[in-house]
């Protein structure tokens, strides 16, 4: 799937300000893109406004024609989206992963495989595909018995990566908001290697757009955007930013260097 963004902007209904401002962005086909910018900076509303979500101002086009040409129904269903805030339910292991797909839902081998992609394999082997889980965590919550299981924050991160994984099998858009942020270094690097293969499974053209505080995480992207103040300042390969020496290169090395410390 290829997005054009020309002058988009977008503000909140009811305010004064608009919150994204004179967007211009071009995202190929089967392509990678790292969104990155500071806490408040718009990454998050700016994928949305993407995936045509807001009602925005200016121009977007997905695969050459005006978003708007589109039945939603249709968009979602060619995308997959993991947003920070998604949906926990009290259902079987197999159901919270499943349902990125319902029609392998029954295939215990693409659940598997979708679970090895989101590191949930662990889960399954403590609960079982048909384990139920308990939404609320340790906490409990009601109409939840002691037969569910509760799961940490970090394991439900890896359950919703897995059914964005399962759903990105037959998707042309992928799209995942902050994918590492309950995870170790090693689980994080080996994560984005399996969203920057996304591009290139099965000989498909599917395009991946993520978002990450993380700098370092878009070396391998095949473009970064920093989003500062709710419009794109830079736009480009890593070699490319850092070459510049601009606000990428700036805040990559200041992030480097709180690192190595």
């Amino acid at each position: 799937m290829s997005i054009v963004a020309t002058n988009l902007n977008f503000r909140y209904p009811g305010a004064n300000k608009d919150v994204l401002h004179g967007i211009n962005l071009t995202i190929l086909p089967g392509t990678t893109l790292a969104i990155v910018g500071l806490n408040g900076s718009g990454k998050t509303t700016l994928t949305k406004a993407l995936m045509g979500l807001y009602e925005h101002q200016g121009s977007l086009l997905l695969n050459g024609r005006p978003i708007t040409a589109y039945d939603p129904a249709t968009i979602h269903r060619r995308t997959s989206c993991l947003f920070q805030d998604f949906c926990r339910y009290s259902f079987t292991l197999r159901e919270n992963v499943g349902i990125g797909n319902v029609d392998q839902m029954a295939e215990d081998t693409a659940l598997e495989i979708a679970m090895d992609r989101g590191g949930a394999l662990g889960i399954k082997e403590k609960v079982g595909l048909e384990g139920k889980l308990n939404r609320y965590g340790s906490g409990g919550g009601e109409g939840e018995d002691e037969n569910t299981a509760s799961l940490s924050g970090g394991q439900w991160q890896r359950v919703a990566l897995s059914r964005s994984f399962m759903r990105a099998s037959e998707a042309d858009l992928v799209i995942f908001d902050e994918p590492s942020a309950s995870l170790d270094p090693k689980a994080e690097a080996q994560l984005f290697d399996r969203i920057h293969a996304l591009s290139r499974q099965n000989g498909r053209r599917c395009t991946t757009i993520y978002i990450s505080h993380r700098f370092s995480t878009g070396m391998k992207a095949d473009q970064i955007a920093v989003v500062e103040d709710g419009t794109i300042t830079e736009c480009g390969p890593h070699a490319e930013l850092m070459a510049k020496a601009g606000r990428y290169a700036e805040l990559y090395n200041i992030q480097k260097a709180g690192f190595e410390e």
